[in-house]
């Protein structure tokens, strides 16, 4: 949904009075569409706007996500108002502070490999502490950390998006063969208890190279900001670093995986990060991970769908 200025000084005067808006730049979409909006005062903020109405709104769900990360010591852009009532515009949205960044896809194509292994050491460390944030139980949650849909997540990706959603749809338009269509559907069913046996902690589940941002600050790397944040749950960390070990449409070296690693510790077993593997390669090559486009999209989707049959040899083979 795009606002022209007059709704979005309307916005910005519900939700920061005293405050006039000095410039707009609209800085496009993925799953919100995103303004920096200059002020008056000097400093600027970012409004996020839902722009799929037919998805589950997530928008004040966004705000508690950076309220529980702030409460275990993650700095986030802090958010200063979240309206989904609609009784400002129609449109609900996330006012928050604004905080730059380089994307992890753009940043990696311009640095040197000394300073690569930097940046995934510092991942490392940024994810081993979201994932000490320890959740009651595997699940979506909304306003109240405490309360989660009673769907196993584990079940739910392995019905939406194996055997239906993507993995179907693969089949379907021949992207892969019947027999690896079979197999992934087999191994997942006989390894869903073996997935579910997991401590729950906060996932960000969104976490794609489009969606992690860093600055370099006193000569080291931190994440700066993580978009995507309504796709936040309590779940297997392992989802996570399976996203980040074989990230989409991006290659992660070994070495830069070593390099997480240290910052991170411990990785799970590799049966764990395989399983999670083809159901995020089945995802990402049909498309349910909105990737910027590339003219290398399409050579990558074509790898990622070959990589499933990989997996599950390694899976198979224990």
């Amino acid at each position: 949904m795009e606002l022209d200025h007059e709704t979005i000084a309307r916005v910005v005067a519900a939700q920061l009075p005293g405050r006039r808006v000095l410039g707009i730049e609209d800085r496009g979409e993925w799953v919100r569409r995103t303004y920096r909006i200059a002020l008056d005062d000097g400093g600027a903020v970012a409004l996020k706007v839902r722009a799929h109405p037919e998805w589950l709104d997530s928008t004040l769900h966004e705000r508690r996500v950076v309220e529980t990360m702030a409460e275990h010591g993650l700095r986030m852009p802090r958010v200063l108002a979240a309206d989904a009532s609609g009784s400002v515009i129609t449109a609900r949205y996330v006012i928050q502070e604004w905080v730059g960044g380089q994307r992890l896809d753009g940043l990696l194509a311009r640095i040197g490999e000394d300073e690569a292994l930097a940046v995934y050491r510092a991942l490392g460390a940024f994810y081993r502490r979201i994932h000490a944030i320890r959740g009651p139980r595997s699940g979506v949650w909304f306003e109240d950390p405490e309360v989660t849909l009673p769907v196993s997540p584990n079940d739910y990706m392995y019905r939406a998006e194996i055997v239906e959603g993507c993995g179907k749809r693969a089949l379907d338009q021949g992207r892969i063969t019947r027999r690896t269509y079979e197999r992934a559907v087999a191994v997942w069913r006989e390894h869903l208890d073996y997935l579910q046996d997991h401590t729950p902690t906060l996932v960000h589940y969104s976490a794609f190279p489009w969606t992690i941002y860093l600055e370099c600050e006193d000569g080291a790397w931190r994440i700066a900001k993580l978009t995507g944040l309504g796709d936040v749950l309590w779940w297997d960390p392992a989802v996570d670093l399976a996203m980040l070990r074989y990230p989409p449409f991006m290659e992660a070296p070994p070495t830069r995986w070593q390099a997480f690693l240290e910052g991170y510790g411990p990785a799970p077993e590799p049966r764990r990060l395989h399983l999670y593997a083809v159901l995020q390669r089945l995802c990402a090559a049909m498309g349910a991970y909105m990737a910027p486009e590339r003219p290398s999209n399409q050579a990558w989707a074509a790898r990622a769908l070959q990589d499933v049959d990989r997996f599950l040899d390694v899976v198979e083979r224990g």
